[in-house]
């Protein structure tokens, strides 16, 4: 029995898996910072960067990474979507920043800093 996998979905496996094949390469490229905090920053980067979806589409639920949908509708000059996708890219940035900072806090509140 086969099952019969629309492209839509077939293509954002594809694309989640090589997301997660990025991450893994890059956690691996900064495996050597010696600072905590940044590279923890730098990760979590890329992990919003690479795993952050936007709405293409008004009256659907077509998502796109919302990086290439910045860029592309950037070159194109659709400004509204690069807007809303550059929008959406920053509101996970700022959440980000904030649960790096919140996780932070309590590790120190609660004496669980480590040497590494």
């Amino acid at each position: 029995m086969m099952f019969e996998i629309p492209a839509y979905v077939q293509a954002w496996l594809y694309y989640l898996l090589a997301a997660i094949g990025c991450l893994i390469i890059f956690w691996r490229v900064t495996y050597r910072i010696k600072w905590r905090r940044t590279r923890r920053l730098l990760r979590l980067s890329v992990a919003v960067i690479l795993l952050t979806p936007v709405n293409i589409v008004t009256t659907g639920s077509w998502l796109a990474p919302a990086f290439l949908v910045a860029a592309y509708d950037f070159v194109l000059g659709e400004n509204e979507l690069a807007a809303k996708a550059a929008l959406l890219l920053t509101i996970a940035f700022i959440l980000m920043v904030g649960v790096v900072l919140l996780e932070s806090v309590l590790r120190r509140l609660l004496g669980m800093e480590r040497a590494r």
